[in-house]
């Protein structure tokens, strides 16, 4: 018998199959070092703005009165959230004001009093000016001061025609000197009274008018104060955004000073925080693209949204059970994620989405040979 006869006979289209699968194996491990992909660092992350939420904390304690917003109302900056009860401060500045009032009266009246020339003061009685005073004490004063100064002018205008009759009796040697010189001396005093009248009454005029314009500046300057205080009674919000955590606040409940009232969420550009193990944290840096799967939109149909790292945290964080993780904020090419019939989905501040850092590209070669380094490499396992 034939030896050989038993050996399986190898058909033509057996060895062409094995040949095109050799072939195969052998161009795909030849390709190995020249194929390259992008290698990338995942992440869980949450979209959010880039500035952090603002607490809005009351000043000083209170009672609400009214309360302007809802919860997850948007709100501009410097908008009032709520108002807390004022009504002793009230009383105090509709008191302030009154006074004021009152000083600036009194200011007004002492202008006008002492504005007045010392010529209005030595001519006839009825020609010393009536003022249009407005505050009854020195309209009261000043008709006082007319009469003194009109006594005194008629006094002095007697004074003057007794020497003058003295004069032409003494000419006529009908008197004695001495009894002229008493009359000239009358009227001198006479002068000299209505010079120190009106000296001591303008020097109490301007006296009062400096501290009544002294009192008018510590009015203001209280008024200034009790209105800085009655703004912190209206609670604002820091910036503009969405406002939250307002649940229990409504008129008539109580609030302390340093409490948080409530939170603003900012409108400002949205950005992605993730978390990067310390393991892969090496890797990233900032400039590198970046692929965010959002949760909320299914990827085979929606897609993926491109943005780039912005910032690496140089610290770590616990995070998920005390685990050590570094904080990285990457910015978004566009706030929308759109199907192929041209309908957009918005993100939202909240989504969380799983991030894609691409940190490198490497050869299919070089990543199977680490696969396998780390398999037969003893220092590795």
């Amino acid at each position: 018998m034939d030896t050989f006869s038993y050996l399986p006979t190898v058909s033509t289209r057996s060895q062409l199959i094995y040949t095109t699968i050799l072939f195969t194996v052998l161009a795909t491990a030849a390709a190995l070092p020249f194929v390259y992909v992008d290698v990338s660092v995942r992440a869980g992350g949450l979209i959010r703005p880039v500035a952090e939420r603002s607490e809005v904390k009351a000043q000083v304690n209170g009672i609400v009165a009214s309360l302007y917003v809802r919860e997850g109302q948007p709100v501009r900056a410097g908008q009032p959230l709520l108002r807390l009860q004022t009504e002793m401060l009230d009383t105090k500045l509709h008191l302030l004001a009154l006074q004021q009032a009152e000083k600036r009266t009194f200011i007004h009246d002492l202008q006008l009093l002492t504005s007045l020339s010392n010529e209005s003061f030595t001519t006839t009685p009825d020609l010393v000016p009536a003022l249009r005073l407005h505050s009854p004490l020195y309209r009261q004063q000043f008709e006082q001061f007319r009469f003194l100064n009109r006594e005194n002018l008629q006094t002095q205008a007697k004074r003057r025609r007794e020497l003058e009759t003295s004069q032409k009796l003494l000419t006529d040697k009908v008197i004695a000197s001495t009894e002229h010189e008493d009359k000239e001396f009358a009227l001198q005093s006479a002068v000299a009274q209505h010079q120190t009248l009106v000296e001591r009454q303008r020097a109490e005029w301007q006296q009062a008018l400096a501290q009544h314009q002294l009192e008018l500046t510590r009015l203001q300057g209280e008024t200034r104060q009790l209105r800085q205080e009655q703004a912190l009674y209206t609670i604002k919000a820091p910036v503009g955004g969405t406002i939250s955590q307002l649940s229990g606040r409504y008129a008539g409940s109580v609030i302390q000073a340093g409490e948080v009232v409530g939170l603003v969420s900012p409108d400002s550009t949205l950005v992605v925080e993730c978390y990067v193990p310390p393991k892969d944290i090496g890797l990233v840096r900032t400039g590198q693209t970046a692929r965010f799967q959002v949760e909320a939109f299914d990827y085979n149909q929606w897609g993926m949204v491109v943005g780039r790292v912005m910032e690496v945290a140089n610290d770590f964080t616990l995070v998920d059970k005390e685990q050590p993780a570094f904080k990285v904020r990457c910015r978004i090419d566009q706030p929308y994620l759109q199907l192929k019939n041209g309908y957009r989905g918005y993100l939202k501040k909240g989504m969380t989405v799983q991030t894609r850092s691409t940190v490198t590209r490497r050869s299919l070669f070089q990543l199977l040979y680490d696969k396998a380094d780390n398999w037969l490499n003893p220092a590795r396992s």
